[in-house]
């Protein structure tokens, strides 16, 4: 008896549900109220363009002079930095040991070129003294025997070897005075000039060295060259820092004040843009939010687009035209790095080319 009326009941309900949920499913949702609506052009002719937001000195990839650990980091991102102010500091024990050696290299450098011009040492000049007064005495007691031999009456007295060795004799006295007075004078004069530039060379050399490594050492605290924001931190404490051209900068660093757009123009469109032409970037997401541009620049050659869409139709050899413009953010939640639409006051594309570039 259950069975007989239940089963049938709950087959019915079944069936209704059923049908209640393929009419619900074939029903079209209502559509999402848009709450900013994608930006209108603002011109009554315009071209189109991805702007990228930028420091107005441009991205600043901040490096290293030499491949060393990092002793120190003293920013953070998003701090406001004047120019000069220390970012990060490399070690230096190696630098410092170097400089130690230097120092003292050039210390014997300077000491042996003021021994130069302390010459002659009075201890130097006395023993050639007593070689000449020595070489003067052997010649005056040489001289002598020959004057005699010559003075002789009797030419047989003296034999002729003997006369001979008395002759010599006088004239090699005579030539080692003239050697030992020679040589007196040669100290008594103290250094030659040309071994004093020798040596002054030497200290030059050895104080370049010292300077060398000296920069070096304030080198190691790498500074902000010029005010402004650190915008990413990419060094840590103990990492090493290398002196290459890095895919990614150890620091990223620039002017936000103001801050600069650089708006990519694809090739094709490139004959509408007019140069000095106002323009206007709109906030991705809320197109509520806009900025007036100031025209700044044109950088007239044509390089690959690098942010693609990823559309099949998308050729990834596109080139484009970039402008930059100057923006006033005001309050507005603009950072760089961000991608904005833009759009240029442009003549139609049916005009004549006479104002294009």
């Amino acid at each position: 008896m259950w069975s007989k009326y239940v089963l049938p009941v709950l087959a019915a309900v079944g069936l209704i549900l059923g049908i209640v949920a393929v009419i619900i499913s074939r029903q079209t949702p209502p559509t999402p109220p848009i709450p900013f609506a994608p930006p209108t052009p603002p011109f009554q002719y315009s071209v189109a363009g991805e702007g990228l937001v930028e420091a107005a000195s441009e991205d600043i990839w901040i490096g290293t002079p030499f491949t060393e650990i990092v002793e120190t980091v003293f920013v953070t991102a998003g701090d406001p930095v004047e120019k000069g102010a220390p970012l990060f500091k490399l070690d230096t024990k190696a630098l410092e040991a170097r400089l130690a050696e230097s120092r003292a290299t050039l210390a014997i450098a300077e000491a042996e070129y003021q021994k130069q011009l302390n010459l002659p040492r009075l201890e130097d000049v006395t023993p050639y003294e007593a070689r000449a007064r020595a070489a003067e005495n052997t010649f005056l007691d040489k001289k002598t025997q020959f004057e005699l031999a010559e003075k002789l009456e009797n030419p047989k007295a003296l034999s002729r070897d003997e006369y001979n060795q008395r002759k010599y004799g006088a004239l090699t006295a005579k030539y080692q005075l003239e050697e030992a007075e020679a040589e007196l004078v040669r100290i008594l004069a103290g250094a030659w000039v040309r071994d004093l530039e020798i040596y002054r060379e030497k200290v030059k050399e050895a104080q370049a060295r010292v300077e060398m490594i000296q920069v070096d050492i304030d080198r190691s605290v790498i500074r902000a060259p010029l005010d402004g924001y650190v915008f990413r931190v990419n060094i840590r404490l103990g990492e090493i820092a290398q002196a290459a051209e890095l895919s990614i900068p150890l620091i990223l660093f620039g002017s936000m004040d103001p801050l600069h757009i650089r708006v990519d123009i694809d090739e094709e469109d490139t004959w509408r843009v007019i140069q000095g032409a106002p323009g206007i970037a709109y906030v991705r997401g809320n197109s509520s939010m806009h900025v007036p541009l100031k025209y700044i620049r044109l950088e007239p050659y044509l390089v690959p687009k690098k942010t693609l869409t990823g559309e099949i139709n998308e050729q990834i050899d596109t080139r484009v035209l970039q402008v930059v413009y100057q923006l006033d953010r005001e309050d507005l939640p603009i950072f760089p790095g961000m991608l904005m639409d833009v759009f240029l006051e442009s003549k139609p594309s049916g005009a004549a080319t006479e104002d294009a570039l």
